[in-house]
């Protein structure tokens, strides 16, 4: 039923009807309609896909498989070391990183998830939080298993690049 109502109020708001105040509630009903295990469920869902688009990336950006780079994190090395041994400009792999998480916040924003002022917040910082991670740093305010922010996570803790 709150399904079918969110649909209908979305019509209305494409359509330019002023209601657009309770469709918030809507959704926010269908949230609150989820139990406690299926909201973790769709979290970890969630993660899990973040994790594989960060793999994604960066086996292209590297050039090399998953399991090279599965190895490599294994063996202790950054992804800034990676990407030296690979001989890709460590920039690369930033920017294509802070795109992807880009990409992400965008379709948070579009779907509703996540309001505009929050979105600047979070894009302010990215560039700093993904160049700190391929170097193998912890972020500031992040526990040890990198929160619930997640990060360039995956199995292994990343080592940080040798000083050059």
């Amino acid at each position: 039923m709150n399904k079918a109502i969110a649909s209908g109020l979305i019509g209305l708001i494409a359509l330019g009807g002023g209601v657009a105040i309770a469709a918030p509630s809507a959704f926010a009903q269908d949230a609150d309609d989820l139990s406690r295990e299926q909201r973790i469920e769709m979290r970890q869902e969630s993660r899990a896909e973040r994790r594989a688009e960060t793999v994604d990336t960066l086996t292209t950006v590297l050039g090399v498989s998953d399991e090279d780079l599965q190895a490599a994190r294994e063996a202790g090395q950054s992804v800034a070391d990676l990407a030296a041994a690979q001989g890709v400009d460590l920039q690369t792999v930033i920017d294509a990183l802070v795109d992807n998480a880009q990409i992400r916040i965008d379709a948070k924003i579009a779907a509703g998830d996540l309001d505009a002022e929050r979105a600047a917040e979070i894009s302010a910082s990215i560039e700093d939080r993904v160049t700190a991670r391929v170097n193998g740093e912890r972020p500031e305010g992040r526990s040890h298993h990198g929160g619930r922010h997640g990060g360039l996570r995956g199995g292994s803790t990343l080592k940080a690049a040798p000083a050059a």
